[in-house]
């Protein structure tokens, strides 16, 4: 039977994350045929045991499984060496942090006939670890994907965990994934903005649902400060890093960025003063607008790779 659905789970420093995250692929139900790549972006193949036991949990259920290693770190990296074994016409990512309900390739792939989009993106719930710091209702809110609503073409993209994207789309794009991202992120906004150029379509799938694990470690303000920041740059790099840049649209969200810094810059201060539920909101989105206007050079936060680890460390 050919395989219909590649899916692929980027590991790094991650063998719990990535044992559960491909078990729960396993015990999918009513799914097309599919394969499993766990690329693993560590060069000391640190989830080598846990693909061990995945690799016999899949061949007593007769699923394709391969594990592989991409030593070269950076997410663009991963990314691109999975998606050269890749053999199925669409694939499907899923985070190491992420795990999926039984029905998710089937709410995935339902969603893409209706809908006949080239990406589309499921919902995400975040569950947070005792250890969390507050306001938990932001952390738990900044970490999840909700989107009210039926399943639909819808015109913002989100980030690749929990997505479903046509190979066809991707087919002039060698490699898909920029590494100019490896450090810092983005791989995915610049397919995407790529996609969009050429005319494709991005789809929402209303119940293909995961869980997203969130260790305290990042549910925390310092982490809340680098990706806030990260978001806001990646946000201005796309135009400037893309195949074919725009330097007019990357010139325009440089200056939007410099408005959302100045306009919310006292008021997160004045919520901050007040200890008010929605200030981490408003830091938030300040540092968005920061990260905006310094998206380049030594401003860029590294949240992939080495840098990232030595950044948790």
């Amino acid at each position: 039977m050919t395989i219909e659905i590649s899916v692929i789970i980027l590991t790094f420093h991650r063998a719990q994350g990535a044992l559960n995250s491909v078990r729960s692929v396993l015990n999918q139900k009513e799914a097309p045929k599919f394969e499993i790549i766990l690329m693993d972006n560590d060069r000391n193949a640190s989830a080598k045991l846990s693909a061990d036991i995945l690799a016999a949990e899949a061949e007593a259920k007769q699923i394709d499984f391969t594990y592989a290693i991409e030593p070269e770190a950076g997410v663009a990296n991963a990314r691109n060496s999975a998606v050269k074994l890749a053999k199925g016409t669409f694939i499907a990512f899923l985070d190491d942090d992420e795990v999926a309900f039984e029905n998710w390739l089937e709410m995935l792939v339902a969603a893409q006939k209706e809908t006949e989009a080239e990406v589309v993106f499921g919902p995400i719930e975040a569950r947070l670890e005792q250890g969390y710091q507050e306001p938990h209702d932001f952390f738990k809110l900044f970490f999840s994907r909700l989107l009210s609503g039926p399943t639909r073409i819808i015109e913002k993209p989100y980030g690749c965990g929990n997505c479903l994207l046509s190979v066809a789309a991707t087919q002039e794009l060698k490699p898909p994934f920029n590494p100019m991202t490896n450090d810092t992120g983005g791989e995915d906004d610049l397919l995407w903005a790529y996609i969009a150029s050429k005319g494709g379509k991005f789809g929402w799938a209303e119940n293909a649902w995961v869980y997203e694990d969130v260790p305290s470690n990042r549910a925390n303000w310092r982490y809340l400060t680098l990706r806030g920041f990260a978001y806001g740059h990646n946000t201005t790099a796309q135009y400037f890093d893309a195949a074919t840049p725009n330097y007019v649209a990357g010139v325009a969200s440089m200056a939007k960025g410099v408005v959302q810094a100045l306009v919310l810059a006292p008021i997160a201060l004045a919520l901050w003063i007040l200890r008010h539920p929605q200030r981490a909101w408003a830091y938030d989105k300040m540092l968005r607008g920061l990260g905006k206007v310094f998206w380049g050079g030594p401003f860029k936060v590294k949240l992939y790779g080495n840098s990232a680890k030595k950044a948790a460390d």
